[in-house]
């Protein structure tokens, strides 16, 4: 397509269809097309800035219709919806649904020039902020992860080549320093997270991996912590398992699961095995400790507050995790106590892009019995 901004029309009538065109296309490179479910057939093969969309196509789909398929399947494009007379509610509806604007009929060339500039301003300024929000997303975690890795690193050199002429009390304050940095860095790991989803900058392409190797650098810092704490944390998994999914989303749930499990009592013991199903469903388990407080083991309704999550990150992390990999979360529950906390992700073909999520999408947390 040329440099002018892309223009489709959508209108079963001839002669709606030829008038809108005429009135665009000294401006705008203008397609038309007489059915909405051929929209979505040029919308999917080929980019455009606004849609000039007919509300009432008795033969195809409806402009609703329309309109809740390209939100759906998450095309990037402004949409105007065109309405005759009477039909002011479903005009409305459409705004509901994400319509940039409406035109009533009969409408004038200006009036429609009008609406398509604004859309293509609104479209431009929300480019622009985006390009400007993933500019200072990456140079903030440059300047952020940077210094805490060196930070983290340095405190453990200094524990290992330095230990034997230390104090106890220069070791427990070079073990704060490093515990604390590697927090801070889990917390803005997080953060940045959540925000590239929300841009749609990170799709979560599966692709295979050795699950040992990754579990023992996950848990790493992890580990250092919960021993600060008093706990320990231990792990089981076959080092030939491998898995079949984004390794990095994966890596935030588990994390964020993990750190809160860590923070109980002290001289607990937390355990984290993995293993895969006959179903091809690969399980990470997370084993609080805690033991069992009574002969029986109800049943509960599926909610994620039954995790017990203080952190409001940590939380929006998690939904927002497991519902980008398609992954499960699995409690088992002794009354208002949790057993065992497992994450079922299915072992996808290599290559598979999830799909990311919208803020407020929920995670699905099932519970069973003991």
């Amino acid at each position: 397509m040329s440099d002018q901004a892309q223009i489709l029309v959508v209108d079963d009538e001839a002669g709606p269809r030829e008038s809108l065109k005429i009135i665009l296309k000294s401006d705008f490179g203008v397609v038309t097309t007489d059915r909405g479910s051929g929209a979505l057939e040029i919308l999917r093969r080929s980019p455009f800035d606004v849609v000039l969309l007919d509300l009432t196509m008795p033969h195809d789909l409806s402009g609703t219709e329309t309109l809740r398929a390209i939100r759906e399947a998450g095309i990037d494009v402004e949409v105007i919806v065109i309405t005759g007379q009477g039909a002011l509610d479903t005009a409305v509806e459409c705004l509901r649904l994400g319509a940039r604007d409406y035109i009533a009929k009969p409408y004038r060339a200006e009036d429609v020039l009008a609406a398509v500039q604004s859309a293509l301003a609104t479209r431009t300024a929300h480019r622009r902020a985006n390009e400007m929000r993933e500019h200072l997303l990456e140079n903030l975690s440059h300047e952020f992860r940077t210094p805490l890795h060196a930070i983290s690193g340095y405190s453990e050199i200094l524990c290992d080549e330095a230990g034997p002429v230390l104090s106890d009390d220069q070791r427990r304050a070079l073990t704060r320093i490093q515990l604390n940095s590697e927090r801070l860095l889990s917390y803005l790991e997080g953060l940045f997270f959540l925000a590239e989803l929300d841009a749609g900058s990170a799709p979560a392409v599966a692709r295979e991996f050795a699950l040992r190797p990754w579990l023992e650098q996950l848990l790493a810092p992890i580990q250092r912590d919960a021993e600060h704490n008093g706990v320990e944390v231990e792990m089981e998994c076959d080092r030939s398992l491998v898995g079949h999914t984004h390794p990095e989303t994966l890596a935030r749930l588990v994390s964020a699961l993990t750190y809160a499990a860590s923070d109980q009592p002290s001289g607990g013991t937390i355990r984290v095995t993995a293993r895969c199903t006959h179903e091809r469903i690969l399980q990470l388990s997370i084993d609080p400790g805690r033991g069992v407080a009574g002969e029986s083991v109800g049943r509960r309704s599926a909610q994620l507050e039954d995790l017990q999550l203080a952190d409001p990150l940590a939380r929006e992390v998690i939904t927002r995790a497991a519902t980008s990999i398609g992954a499960r979360i699995v409690t088992e529950l002794d009354g208002g106590s949790i057993l065992r906390i497992h994450i079922e992700v299915p072992c996808e073909p290599l290559g598979h892009e999830f799909t990311t999520t919208s803020p407020g999408s929920s995670v699905a947390v099932a519970h069973h019995a003991r």
